[in-house]
């Protein structure tokens, strides 16, 4: 029979799968044959322009061509999935350019799931840094005012001889200078006795592999 050439490049793109004859069927087969109802098959020859052999009236059967049927019905179904796929892309880069990204961003395609998940995890990698930054290692706080005191007790220990020799001071006034250092490391060891600071016993507590955020 001849067809239209639409049809005719609906038929010659989507074929029937191989060892498939074609047949003309009636609306109950081809809702079988389709996977579909009867309802959906009477509503597209009705409205929808679904190919048909034969029209149906009182007393006459529909006749359907399964090859024409199957490839209308498969590029159907693809258009429909295109139109989809296009409105979904048009409305991550809408959402997108609400975000200030440009369209060649890679972040522009995102679903917004995924931009929702990427956002969550930086937020997640953020407080966990800014977590990091508040903590010292305890061994490296000693190490750092261990050193701090050292050389602090060394200046002030050699600062007599220093201003003996810069300033060409008196004995009684070096002696004064040598008071007020002793006096000095006297008063910075009391205050780090005051603060608790020394060396004490202190459990081993077990570094968390996972933390909850």
């Amino acid at each position: 029979m001849d067809i239209d050439p639409a049809l005719a490049d609906l038929v010659a793109k989507y074929p029937l799968p191989a060892g498939v004859l074609d047949a003309d069927m009636n609306q109950d087969e081809m809702a079988s044959a389709l996977s579909t109802t009867v309802n959906s098959i009477s509503k597209w020859l009705r409205s929808e322009g679904m190919p048909m052999v034969q029209e149906g009236g009182l007393g006459k059967a529909y006749v359907l061509r399964l090859s024409h049927c199957w490839a209308w019905k498969a590029g159907r179904d693809d258009a429909d999935h295109q139109r989809r796929n296009h409105n979904a892309d048009q409305i991550s880069m809408l959402q997108a350019s609400f975000l200030g990204f440009d369209a060649e961003n890679p972040l522009a395609s995102l679903s917004a799931k995924d931009r929702t998940q990427l956002a969550q995890a930086d937020i997640q990698h953020s407080r966990a840094m800014q977590m990091r930054r508040q903590l010292v290692r305890l061994d490296e706080v000693v190490e750092l005012l261990e050193s701090l005191f050292t050389e602090t007790r060394n200046m002030i220990e050699a600062m007599p001889d220093v201003l003996e020799r810069e300033l060409s001071l008196k004995p009684e006034e070096v002696a004064k200078v040598d008071r007020i250092g002793t006096d000095l490391l006297t008063a910075l060891s009391e205050k780090i006795e005051a603060a608790e600071l020394t060396e004490r016993d202190v459990p081993d507590i077990e570094v968390q592999r996972q933390w909850t955020i």
